[in-house]
């Protein structure tokens, strides 16, 4: 079954962004997000590696609903900061949209949360919610910060 993701960016924005709820579950330890710091520029990735290290520590305790939200909200959120500062232009899509024109990247990418929508540009993919559950599972040598910083800049081909 494919899933429209890219139609729920915006929501799943204002849930990080703004504390919206969701229909079902809810952000995990969403005190913790200095919501009034998320305002889409690079510096409040900062602050979005700090309150995904705190989820890095206690993964354990997180609920699988939370956790999906959690990544889908946080993961949309870097996207468009991303997005909105980018020399690229970037534009999101789904996985049953971009990676079936590419099948050799389909056994590298297999559709799965972290994969369910990219950032695409001009020759160039980008996964900034494969990136949120990475940093959850695997700790800050994930930086959204860092990662964004480089994904923003034109790539030089060879």
């Amino acid at each position: 079954m494919a899933y429209d993701i890219v139609s729920l960016v915006p929501g799943f924005c204002e849930s990080f962004v703004a504390g919206l709820p969701f229909e079902e579950g809810g952000i995990a330890f969403s005190d913790y997000i200095e919501r009034p710091r998320m305002d889409y520029s690079i510096d409040s990735l900062l602050r979005l590696d700090q309150y995904l290290q705190l989820l890095h520590t206690r993964r354990r305790e997180i609920e699988w609903q939370d956790q999906t939200n959690t990544v889908l909200a946080a993961g949309c959120y870097l996207g468009e900061v991303i997005r909105r500062n980018s020399e690229l232009t970037f534009r999101w899509v789904n996985y049953h949209d971009h990676f079936p024109k590419y099948p050799q990247m389909m056994a590298v990418f297999p559709e799965g949360l972290g994969t369910c929508a990219v950032l695409v540009a001009e020759g160039h993919v980008t996964m900034p919610i494969n990136k949120i559950g990475r940093f959850i599972e695997e700790g800050p040598e994930n930086s959204t910060h860092f990662y964004a910083l480089g994904e923003m800049k034109p790539r030089r081909r060879s």
